[in-house]
């Protein structure tokens, strides 16, 4: 019975270790011109060369299928939209970024930005669809908004809804920085583009 018992928690302390991952900060030394994101427990530092890369990335990808996939994004708000509305606002996206007049980008989850804006919060959605990815290289300064501090590391956990895992992103105290199905889960609920 003492064995049982004892595999029993070996068990579930294995499996409690899977249910989550530890990330480490790597320092970025090159980080001139950031983007910052800032929600209730937590202020983020994004390279600007991060997102440069990515809507690269994005353009090379939209382009090719002609605009027509909207399923390359995670972010719900670009389930709804028809080739030529992704165009048009990727293209202007694609412009804001690249204007030099445009630097010292911040952004609070606190202010309501609409998706067709002319002004930075156009980028908003791009920024939160690469989030995650960014998040789970460790390649964003976090900042605890309750110290002020620097966190060297956070803890991924993982939640299931409808059969789908997603990403839940915490602080060292336990308040999250960034959920997955917040900004991702009505695709996968079958409200918008399935992927």
């Amino acid at each position: 019975m003492r064995t049982l018992f004892l595999t029993v928690i070996m068990l579930v302390a294995a499996l409690a270790s899977q249910a989550q991952e530890i990330v480490k900060l790597y320092p970025d030394d090159t980080m001139k011109d950031s983007i910052i994101y800032q929600n209730k427990t937590s202020v983020l530092v994004i390279n600007r060369v991060d997102l440069v890369n990515y809507m690269k990335g994005m353009d090379t990808l939209l382009q090719k299928e002609c605009y027509s996939n909207n399923t390359y994004f995670r972010n719900i708000q670009f389930s709804h939209l028809t080739a030529q509305e992704l165009e048009s606002h990727f293209t202007s996206a694609q412009t804001f970024l690249a204007d030099s007049n445009h630097t010292n980008l911040e952004y609070n989850t606190d202010k309501f930005v609409q998706f067709w804006t002319e002004d930075e919060n156009i980028l908003l959605p791009y920024i939160e669809d690469m989030l995650s990815s960014l998040l789970q290289d460790g390649r964003i300064k976090v900042i605890d908004r309750s110290s002020n501090k620097i966190v060297p590391q956070y803890t991924i956990f993982w939640e299931d809804i409808a059969g789908q895992g997603f990403k839940i992103y915490k602080l060292p105290s336990g308040r999250i920085i960034f959920k997955e199905s917040n900004h991702y889960i009505e695709q996968y609920a079958g409200a918008g583009t399935a992927r």
